[in-house]
């Protein structure tokens, strides 16, 4: 037998409801759905309601509330990205560096006490907006990445200045691994006109606004083989001459694009034949249609070259008695290289500073019309010590002068007036000059004056702070034709790495 009963529950417990927390977007303009150009602000501001109060700052309650602000993709397929915390205040206000498409921004609210989370989602449309400025490329953790700096110096009606920095890494999820060797616009096409990227270790083609790589290093050759280091690149356009080089391995190789059409159908070949010492981490931009490249050997101290359609390197013709001095036996160690000044519309010269153990030489070399005369210029490089390295070398465009970077000064060098060089420039304290580049563009003077507001009249200095870890760029109006730098026009822009190359970006 079974007998059952109720047992009345006369229990006194003190029920607490939970903390409740709610994300309401009703009433502050606040919208489910966002588009904005890459690299823009995107700011959110929702209306937090904890315990029937309304929360006005993150430190309101920095015990009580945890503030999240996340965002992945929206699509599947193609390239993945890894989904990344982008901010940790009440209200979102960060720069988006994710590529054109389609992502999820998602804010997570945590009770800190009850461990109880809320959710919004909202959908962000990205948009490509990278327009023509100034290129960094820069050495940061080891390795090879890229900033840019936008504004009425480098494109036409810009009323914002804006820099960019790590868009390599920003775009592809990760940074060329070594350190850099160089940049350009590809000498391709102008409609495509992808920036070409070398690192001591990697070389890519990356598309002109997103730098997605468009050619991974395998894809821009005929056949590749992985065979060492990466130690320059160099672009050439002049008329029908629309040439890249790169020395990989010490080997020097080429591609000539004067036949492609809408986009890059031609790449990289075999390595040059020819039997040569270590070349220098150099190779023209200003040479003529008769070479498929120009090179400098520092192990015999001369340059070398690659006649069109050649297979092998080669010495120069032996040079007139006139010259200035003989490529074929300079003789020098370089320092550092330049191109510059030419005679006619499309020509230029290219410019070295070299020495030996006493002495140090501006020289100047035609490699466009002259093969028996290459060697036009040789000036003496005074007022500097010799055992004091020369880092970098600008040399113009318009003028009869070069500019002369040590770790410390900036040297105006007017080399047809025979006379010592002259400190135009200082380093800041704990500062140290990395480059110096005048605002001009190796692809032709046509391209050069439709695109920038004042071309070759603003130059651009870099520095790193070892101790801070800090690139800078200070830009200045400067004469072109005497190289005088007007130091009340300064420009100073920061947040890169160790600056080793600059130049100019195009976006048609």
């Amino acid at each position: 037998m079974y007998c059952t009963s109720c047992y009345k529950d006369k229990g006194n417990y003190e029920y607490k409801p939970l903390e409740t927390v709610l994300i309401d977007t009703a009433n502050k303009n606040i919208r489910g759905d966002y588009s904005i150009y890459r690299y823009d602000e995107l700011v959110i501001n929702p209306k937090i309601v904890f315990n029937g109060q309304e929360v006005t700052s993150t430190s309101q309650v920095s015990d009580k509330l945890g503030f999240t602000w996340a965002i992945y993709q929206a699509t599947s397929g193609g390239r993945a990205y890894t989904r990344d915390t982008i901010s940790n205040d009440l209200t979102l206000r960060k720069s988006i560096a994710k590529p054109a498409g389609r992502w999820i921004v998602i804010l997570t609210v945590k009770n800190l006490v009850t461990k109880v989370e809320e959710y919004m989602k909202f959908n962000l449309q990205v948009d490509e907006q990278l327009s023509d400025g100034w290129m960094l490329l820069y050495e940061k953790n080891g390795n090879t990445d890229v900033g840019l700096i936008v504004d009425d110096w480098t494109k036409k009606n810009v009323i914002q200045t804006r820099t960019f920095s790590d868009m390599f890494l920003n775009s592809n999820g990760y940074a060329l691994l070594g350190e850099p060797r160089g940049l350009m616009h590809s000498a391709s096409t102008l409609s495509t006109a992808e920036v070409v990227i070398a690192s001591s270790r990697d070389l890519v083609a990356v598309e002109k606004s997103s730098f997605l790589v468009f050619y991974p290093i395998e894809k821009l050759f005929w056949s590749f083989v992985p065979n060492g280091e990466i130690k320059s690149i160099s672009a050439n356009n002049s008329v029908g001459n629309r040439k890249e080089v790169i020395i990989y391995n010490n080997r020097i190789h080429g591609v000539n694009h004067s036949t492609s059409s809408l986009s890059r159908i031609n790449f990289f070949g075999a390595a040059y034949n020819g039997t040569y010492g270590d070349l220098a981490e150099w190779s023209a931009t200003a040479f003529g249609a008769g070479f498929e490249a120009v090179v400098y050997d520092k192990t015999n101290k001369r340059f070398l070259n690659i006649p069109t359609n050649g297979t092998t390197v080669q010495s120069f013709l032996a040079q007139a008695s006139t010259t200035a001095f003989d490529v074929n036996n300079v003789g020098l160690d370089p320092e550092a290289f330049d191109w510059g000044r030419g005679t006619g519309p499309t020509a230029g010269y290219e410019y070295a500073v070299m020495k030996n153990n006493t002495d140090r030489y501006l020289l100047v070399s035609n490699f466009n019309t002259s093969t028996t005369q290459a060697g036009i210029g040789k000036y003496a490089v005074s007022g500097i010590p010799i055992t004091t390295p020369i880092r970098t070398l600008c040399s113009a465009f318009n003028g009869n002068y070069a500019l002369l970077g040590t770790d410390k000064n900036i040297y105006l060098h007017l080399y047809q007036q025979n006379t010592p060089v002259v400190s135009q420039w200082e380093a800041p304290v704990n500062e140290e000059i990395t480059c110096v580049r005048l605002q001009k563009f190796y692809y032709n003077p046509v391209v050069t004056n439709l695109l920038l507001p004042r071309p070759n009249t603003v130059v651009y200095i870099s520095t790193w702070n070892a101790g801070t870890k800090t690139g800078k760029v200070y830009a200045y109006i400067i004469d072109q034709t005497n190289g005088a730098i007007t130091k009340s026009t300064e420009r100073v822009y920061t947040g890169f790495g160790k600056i080793k190359d600059m130049t100019y970006k195009w976006s048609l």
